[in-house]
């Protein structure tokens, strides 16, 4: 890295929070203490959610290489405020218990911070590997129809779902931090989503075209691995992202310092009636179900939103609810390969 000397570059905090991981935490720490960033320019803070299986024992052995607090089972936004209110660095990042990263991931993300001031998070791609650490993608963005490439004011790729937004990929000025906490600890799911797409509304975003990290698929995923053959579990997972995408719509609707290119909270709307329709639907309500179907249709929503509204009508009208997991799967398979647009 050229610029600063070593002990001149900024200070950046990596919180990892961890809930009954005992598994995965010790290769992720491990991670981090391989970064080519300065050992003495980052601090790695470390909340235990409450854990219960053998998470304290791995990290005792950890001492004074991390900053380890432990607390009552408060959910991710919990142990991600948690760690915030200790944070002392310039920039903050967060690594998911079960995720990896390259060893030159800080030192490249702190680079294109610095390189432009402006940039309130840098974000990049990773690969997708399964529990035993094999490759299941080279790149988690095709692989799973996420959009490359994009830098600048992201709200409305965000907001749409068009980037990934995964906790262990992204990383943000610590100013920008301040005014997303303290994070909503009701929103069980998507608190990935609820920080970008926030952090979008003040600051643009830097997309770094390397691929510094592994995102983890197993079957201990919150979001990635639940819900697919259960449609109660399916149910709930779709209930949560409604709620979390009303707390993102009330926290833009409230902002009085935010940038003109806010996300279009129409493409919230949309997203959340989706999220209502399958969430009724699953649950016996079809009723409420087909109450949602104009919020589908929210503003001027393009070809492929129309399209997307068009279907989950269909489907709230007359889909056995049997079969909502069964769509939701092949839904996915047809985006990864290329052959569904939306």
């Amino acid at each position: 890295m050229t610029g600063p000397t070593r002990k001149n570059l900024p200070l950046v905090s990596v919180i990892v929070p961890v809930f009954n991981n005992g598994r995965f935490i010790g290769p992720a720490l491990e991670s981090l203490f391989r970064q080519t960033y300065p050992e003495e320019r980052r601090e790695i803070i470390v909340v235990d959610d409450g854990s219960t299986d053998n998470t304290p024992e791995v990290l005792k052995k950890y001492g004074q290489d991390i900053f380890h607090i432990r607390q009552e089972h408060k959910g991710i936004a919990g142990a991600r405020n948690a760690g915030i209110s200790y944070a002392r660095g310039e920039f903050i990042t967060f690594l998911d218990s079960d995720d990896l990263w390259h060893e030159e991931r800080l030192q490249k993300v702190v680079g294109r911070f610095m390189e432009n001031p402006r940039a309130g998070m840098v974000y990049h791609p990773v690969e997708l590997i399964d529990s035993e650490g094999n490759t299941l993608a080279g790149n988690f963005y095709p692989a799973f129809g996420y959009k490359e490439g994009i830098s600048g004011w992201v709200g409305n790729e965000v907001a749409s779902g068009r980037i990934f937004s995964g906790g262990s990929s992204f990383a943000f000025r610590k100013d920008i931090v301040d005014l997303l906490s303290p994070l909503p600890e009701g929103v069980r799911r998507g608190v990935d989503y609820y920080m970008t797409v926030i952090s979008s509304c003040y600051a643009p975003a830097e997309y770094l075209p390397q691929i510094l990290g592994k995102y983890r698929l197993h079957a201990g995923n919150v979001t990635m691995s639940a819900g697919l053959d259960d449609k109660i579990a399916l149910a709930e997972i779709n209930k949560d992202f409604a709620h979390m995408r009303q707390k993102v719509i009330e926290n833009i609707s409230n902002l009085h310092n935010a940038h003109a290119n806010t996300p279009d909270l129409n493409i919230l709307r949309r997203l959340q009636a989706k999220e209502m329709i399958f969430s009724h639907v699953l649950t016996g309500e079809r009723s409420r179900a087909i109450k949602q179907i104009p919020a589908l249709f929210k503003g001027s929503p393009p070809l492929k939103e129309l399209l997307r509204g068009a279907a989950v009508s269909v489907m709230a009208l007359f889909i056995p609810a049997v079969l909502f997991p069964i769509i939701v799967w092949a839904h996915r398979l047809l985006k990864k390969l290329k052959i569904l647009a939306f």
